[in-house]
């Protein structure tokens, strides 16, 4: 991975998905704001037509996004941070002209089972799930590169649990039961909305790579039904201890360091997968509240917001 003079001009690195950078201000603070979404090159395709995973691990419409937030961005000819209530108290001066890159990670991709829906001239197309049995090969491939990449994985599914989509989240849950050691089981319901408003299934103990996996399904369409998108906050809840445990980079780079190099100060430990049936609606909405979510703690934390601010 070193520098290869000879060669480097010659390379043009291109990513599959979507960029953005952008500046943006908060209270009177301006930093740079980066997204990018680095898309699979595997199994991509359109709605219906791609879905679940394949015989080598790849699950369908995957995705990886990264947002990124860059304080003191000098080249971008940004005022920066300039709070009172720096990171590092015992540097308040130093702090307020380092170069701080803050960055947080999460991905989505189809239900990692065996399933299709085959089309026809029907609306919808008529689903077809088979046994996660016949997975769980696939399935580990899958999840042991999501570990070796991310650690912890934390597994958000908001499919239906009731109707075309219940199947889905049978053999979900049914995979996950298999793939960890001694799972324990919770669930709650809120009456008479829906039969079961949340559900987790967690390793008892930690025995192998697998039990670095932690499923939770959450009811989205009943919870916040009738636009009450504030209600996906009982989801956040339950992912609090995951998230502050994962933590999120962070990395300061001194003025005058003549390599540039970033001082790593922490890193990002673990990741939230999410899926719906498309990877798209109901996927979005989970991102982006778990977006807010880092970028609030992120700026909290260098002293731009205050606790309890958002």
């Amino acid at each position: 991975y070193a520098p290869q003079v000879g060669v480097d001009p010659y390379i043009l690195p291109v990513i599959f998905g979507m960029l953005r950078i952008t500046p943006a201000r908060v209270r009177s603070t301006s930093f740079t704001f980066a997204l990018i979404t680095r898309r699979s090159r595997y199994r991509g395709g359109t709605r219906y037509f791609s879905r679940g995973i394949d015989e080598t691990g790849h699950v369908s419409n995957y995705n990886e996004t990264e947002q990124i937030i860059i304080l003191n961005d000098a080249t971008g000819g940004l005022t920066g941070f300039a709070s009172d209530q720096s990171f590092n108290r015992s540097k308040a001066d130093s702090s307020r002209r380092d170069l701080q890159v803050m960055s947080f990670v999460q991905t989505r991709g189809s239900v990692p089972v065996f399933w299709a829906e085959v089309n026809n001239l029907r609306y919808t197309p008529r689903l077809q799930v088979r046994s996660p049995e016949i997975a769980v090969n696939a399935a580990r491939k899958h999840f042991a590169e999501q570990i070796r990449i991310y650690g912890e994985n934390y597994l958000v599914n908001l499919v239906n649990q009731k109707g075309r989509e219940e199947r889905v989240k049978r053999a979900y849950e049914q995979l996950v039961r298999i793939l960890i050691t001694s799972p324990t089981e919770s669930s709650e319901t809120d009456t008479p909305i829906t039969e079961e408003k949340l559900r987790t299934l967690d390793p008892e103990e930690k025995k192998q790579s697998m039990d670095r996996l932690h499923y939770i399904y959450f009811d989205f369409h009943n919870e916040t039904k009738g636009l009450q998108w504030h209600r996906a906050q009982l989801l956040l809840d339950r992912l609090a201890d995951g998230l502050a445990q994962a933590q999120y980079f962070r990395g300061v780079e001194t003025p005058g360091d003549p390599n540039g190099q970033l001082d790593v100060r922490t890193k990002q430990t673990g990741v939230v997968r999410t899926n719906c049936m498309d990877c798209l609606d109901r996927t979005n909405v989970v991102q982006s509240m778990l977006g807010r979510w880092a970028i609030t703690r992120q700026l909290i934390d260098v002293g731009v917001l205050r606790p309890g601010e958002s």
